[in-house]
């Protein structure tokens, strides 16, 4: 989360990621509204404010205070794999080892053409484990069902279709922040999981 001796800008984002389609935000992590210390920035900083997965409530870097970390992440196990037909990226962080079930979190990205698959893998023993996937605020956000969720541009009128194949999703409300003192209201889409330890994600 940054060089050792300077970590107080960092956030507790390990894994996450955002995403843009047709020249338009659609993944967004949650921003930085307000700098110093409050309820805000320790939100901010946190893991449920950013697009990966909380574990137990926790960070999965000990965020505290408005400048502090104690324990933190580090990255582990990357791969890169490239062929005509798709991408892969998959890494590991082992900032939840110190929870007493000694847990791994593990993220794999495929990339082809018109499809992202996003799978997230815990080992170890855990209580409640959630993946969150934050959206940008200009963007429509509608359920089909249960698992599956539709999203509309507003720019270019593409519509993009995420199905949750594995795990139990809802919509929630949450905020993002594109400078200081400013909260947009948005959505997000939390997935729960379930006892096979794994969310998978497919976005077309």
């Amino acid at each position: 989360i940054g060089p050792d001796y300077l970590p107080g800008h960092a956030h507790a984002d390990t894994l996450s990621f955002e995403l843009s389609l047709f020249n338009e935000r659609i993944l967004v992590n949650s921003g930085t509204s307000q700098y110093g210390y409050g309820l805000y920035r320790l939100y901010e900083r946190g893991t449920k404010a950013h697009n990966t997965v909380v574990i137990n409530s926790e960070n999965s870097s000990e965020v505290w205070s408005g400048f502090r970390v104690a324990r933190r992440a580090y990255p582990r196990d990357l791969e890169i794999y490239k062929c005509d037909e798709f991408i892969s990226v998959s890494c590991a962080h082992d900032g939840y080892l110190r929870l007493s079930g000694q847990v791994i979190h593990k993220r794999s990205w495929v990339l082809q053409p018109g499809k992202l698959v996003v799978r997230d893998q815990i080992s170890g023993e855990f209580e409640d484990a959630v993946s969150y996937f934050h959206f940008h605020p200009d963007l429509y956000v509608s359920s089909l069902n249960s698992s599956t969720h539709l999203l509309c541009l507003p720019i270019s009128r593409e519509r993009v279709h995420i199905s949750v194949k594995r795990g139990v999703s809802s919509i929630k409300e949450s905020f993002f922040a594109p400078e200081f003192g400013i909260r947009l209201n948005r959505r997000c889409l939390a997935i729960q999981f379930e006892s096979n330890n794994d969310v998978e994600v497919e976005m077309t």
